[in-house]
């Protein structure tokens, strides 16, 4: 991770895990903690600044007679802008805290995908794939014992596959934490501990 840059973590866990609760937590404790960003109430200049961008991606697949589908594209557009939004706010902070980013958004597109027997534009997935990892330093599964008993082996499949490319493709770092042992500011103190290790190179 290059000096200057704020350590980038997504937040990956089952509905009710906590997450939001415990990236706000850790912002109201560090003030140079970043969190509430995630692929949903976007900005729209940005949204529309990445749907332009995706407009070479969408008219290919079309004449490659595999046209994108509605959902698909907004989540292609979301991902964009979320990429767009994270690169500045990453120049004025410490540490950013992703709830449902380019883990979660990668791997629902590969399922939604697979499911209609369609497949993600190759050369569209290896730019995003590029560009999210020189920002993507942490993955940090929530329960994870729920996540990977909780979802389908499909799903386990393509959070795997998008975990992959990213550490490929950069230098991302994947830990797991728990919180079903302890109250929020215990759980809160935990989180804080491991990202000031990443923070500090270690």
């Amino acid at each position: 991770m290059s000096r200057g840059r704020a350590v980038v973590v997504e937040l990956v866990g089952p509905a009710g895990a906590g997450k939001t609760t415990l990236a706000r937590g850790v912002s109201a404790v560090d003030a140079t903690v970043r969190s509430g960003l995630s692929l949903w109430g976007l900005p729209r200049r940005r949204l529309l600044r990445s749907a332009i961008a995706l407009l070479p991606t969408i008219v290919g697949a079309g004449f490659d007679h595999a046209p994108l589908r509605a959902g698909e594209i907004a989540q292609m557009i979301r991902l964009g802008a979320l990429r767009q939004v994270v690169a500045d706010e990453s120049l004025r902070h410490r540490v950013i805290i992703l709830d449902e980013g380019p883990v979660f958004a990668l791997s629902w597109l590969d399922m939604f995908f697979a499911r209609n027997s369609d497949h993600v534009p190759a050369a569209w997935r290896r730019r995003v794939i590029a560009d999210w990892a020189e920002l993507l330093d942490v993955v940090v599964f929530i329960d994870a014992t729920d996540i990977f008993f909780g979802f389908s082996a499909g799903f386990r499949r393509a959070f795997e596959r998008a975990l992959g490319e990213l550490a490929e493709a950069g230098h991302l770092v994947v830990d797991t934490l728990s919180t079903e042992t302890g109250p929020l500011s215990e759980n809160t103190a935990r989180l804080m501990a491991r990202l000031k290790q990443r923070r500090n190179g270690h």
